[in-house]
C-alpha cells in the first residue's frame, strides 16, 4: 500500500513539474513591461503631453468660426421718426415697419495671433514638457524593471532555502530509516534511533516554512507580471554565475545618464518658461480678424431684403493695470523655478551618496561570495567525510547532524551572498541610468 502512495505521488508530481512554464529572467522582464500598471500609467503621460503640445499650437494657429440663426418675430417692431423740425404742423411723427416675421443670419470669421508672447511660451513649453515626460517615463520603467529582477532572484533563492531545507529532511529521513534497521538488528543503541527521529522530525517545520516563503515570493513574482496565480511557473536561473564588478564612471557622466535627474533638468526649464510666460502678461498683444455677415427677413420662409457685409480689423490689447495679479503669478512662478533648483541639489547630493553605499556593497557581497565559496567546499568535503564514517560507525549521529547542517548553512550562506551582490548589481545600473533588459 505504502508503495502504491508513492507511486501516486511521483506520478503526480511528475505531471506538474511537466505541466510547469519555463521562465527565464528575459522572458519575466517582457512580461512585466508589458502588463505592469505602473508602467502604463506612466505611458499616459505621453498622451498629456502630446494634448498639451496641440493646446499650444491652438493659441497660434487661427479661430475660425461659423454661426448661422434663424428668429421669428412674434410682434411687429416699429421706427419712429420725428419730422417735426423745420414745420409749423403738428403730429409729423412717423412710424415705419423695420421687421418682418422671418430673419435669416449668417456669420463666418477668422481670429489670427499676430503678436503674443503668451503662444511662443506656449510652444517652448509644450515641448520641454514632453522631454520631461520621456525621461519620466524611463526613470520609471527603470525602477518598476530593477525591482522585477531582484524579486526574480530572491524567488529563485527562496526556492534554493526550500530545495537545501527539503535536501536535509530527505537525507535526515533517509539516515533514520538506516539507523532504524541497524537498531532493529541490534547494532546501534536506542538512544542514537531516537537522535536520528529527532533530527528528521525537526527538519520538518523548517521545510514547511521555507516553502512558504517561497510561495509567497511566487505570488508576488505574478502579481507584478500579470501572471495567473494558478499558474505554474519553473524559473530558470542558478546562482552560479554573476556578472563582473562593474567599472566605476565618472559622476558627471553618471548625472547625464540618469533619467530621474533629466526629468529634474527639464523641469527646471519648464519652470523658467513659465516665469516669462506669465511675465507676458505686462506685454500687449495683436490679433487681426476677418468677418463675414449675411442676413435675410421676408414674411415669408424665403431669402428677400439680403445684406451682405465684409469687416476686417486689428486688435490691440495693452494691459494697464491688472490689481498685482501678473506680478503675483511672475512671483509664483519663480518660487516654483527656486524650488526645482534646491531639488536638483538635493538629488545630486543624494545620487552622489547612492553611488558610493552601492560600490561598497558590490565589493563587500563579492568578498562574502569568494570566502563563503570556499567554506561551502571544505563543508561539502566534511560531510562527505561524516556521512561515511556514520556508515562505518566511525562517527556518532551528532557528528553527521553537526556536519550536514554546517553544509546547509554554507550552501545558504553562498546562495545569499550572491544573491546580494546582484540586488547590489541591479541597484547600480538604475543608479548609473542604464538598466539592461537582457541579462
Amino acid at each position: 500500500m505504502k508503495q502504491l502512495i508513492f507511486f501516486i505521488l511521483l506520478v503526480t508530481s511528475f505531471g506538474v513539474n511537466a505541466l510547469a512554464t519555463p521562465l527565464t529572467l528575459n522572458d519575466y522582464l517582457a512580461k512585466v513591461k508589458a502588463s505592469s500598471k505602473d508602467i502604463k500609467l506612466a505611458k499616459q503621460e505621453f498622451e498629456v503631453a502630446k494634448a498639451n503640445r496641440q493646446e499650444a499650437w491652438s493659441l497660434a494657429l487661427p479661430k475660425i468660426s461659423v454661426e448661422g440663426t434663424y428668429r421669428r418675430n412674434l410682434k411687429d417692431n416699429f421706427l419712429y421718426v420725428d419730422f417735426s423740425e423745420g414745420s409749423d404742423s403738428a403730429g409729423s411723427i412717423q412710424k415705419f415697419k423695420i421687421n418682418r416675421n422671418n430673419e435669416f443670419g449668417l456669420t463666418a470669421g477668422l481670429t489670427q495671433t499676430l503678436f503674443s508672447l503668451e503662444v511662443g511660451n506656449a510652444l517652448k513649453a509644450s515641448s520641454q514638457y514632453q522631454e520631461m515626460t520621456n525621461f519620466m517615463y524611463k526613470s520609471n520603467e527603470q525602477e518598476i524593471l530593477t525591482v522585477a529582477k531582484k524579486l526574480f532572484y530572491q524567488t529563485l533563492l527562496l526556492e534554493k532555502v526550500w530545495q537545501v531545507s527539503k535536501a536535509a529532511e530527505d537525507n535526515a529521513n533517509k539516515n533514520y530509516l538506516n539507523i532504524k534497521k541497524k537498531y532493529d538488528n541490534g547494532v546501534v543503541s536506542e538512544f542514537e534511533l531516537l537522535q536520528a527521529e529527532v533530527r528528521w522530525k525537526d527538519q520538518i517545520p523548517q521545510t514547511a516554512e521555507a516553502k512558504r516563503n517561497m510561495d509567497i515570493a511566487m505570488i508576488n513574482l505574478k502579481n507584478l507580471a500579470g501572471i495567473e496565480i494558478n499558474e505554474q511557473l519553473e524559473l530558470v536561473g542558478n546562482f552560479d554565475a554573476y556578472p563582473d564588478l562593474p567599472a566605476k564612471m565618472e559622476f558627471k557622466a553618471i548625472l547625464n545618464n540618469r533619467p530621474d535627474y533629466n526629468a529634474l533638468v527639464w523641469e527646471h526649464k519648464l519652470r523658467s518658461t513659465n516665469v516669462n510666460a506669465e511675465r507676458a502678461g505686462f506685454f500687449p498683444n495683436l490679433s487681426a480678424s476677418f468677418a463675414y455677415n449675411y442676413s435675410a427677413q421676408s414674411d415669408k420662409f424665403r431669402l428677400d431684403e439680403e445684406n451682405n457685409a465684409l469687416v476686417a480689423g486689428l486688435t490691440l490689447s495693452v494691459p494697464i493695470y491688472t490689481g498685482g495679479f501678473v506680478g503675483a503669478q511672475v512671483e509664483k512662478a519663480i518660487i516654483d523655478r527656486k524650488r526645482t533648483e534646491i531639488r536638483l541639489e538635493k538629488t545630486t547630493d543624494d545620487i552622489y551618496q547612492e553611488i558610493s553605499q552601492i560600490w561598497l556593497r558590490l565589493e563587500e557581497s563579492l568578498q562574502r561570495i569568494q570566502s563563503s565559496n570556499s567554506t561551502l567546499q571544505t563543508a561539502k568535503k566534511a560531510f562527505e567525510i561524516a556521512e561515511i564514517s556514520t556508515q562505518q560507525g566511525l562517527a556518532t549521529q551528532l557528528e553527521l547532524k553537526d556536519s550536514r547542517v554546517a553544509f546547509d548553512q554554507a550552501k545558504l550562506t553562498y546562495y545569499k551572498a550572491v544573491f546580494d551582490y546582484l540586488s547590489a548589481y541591479f541597484d547600480w545600473e538604475q543608479a548609473i541610468g542604464e538598466v539592461s533588459v537582457e541579462d
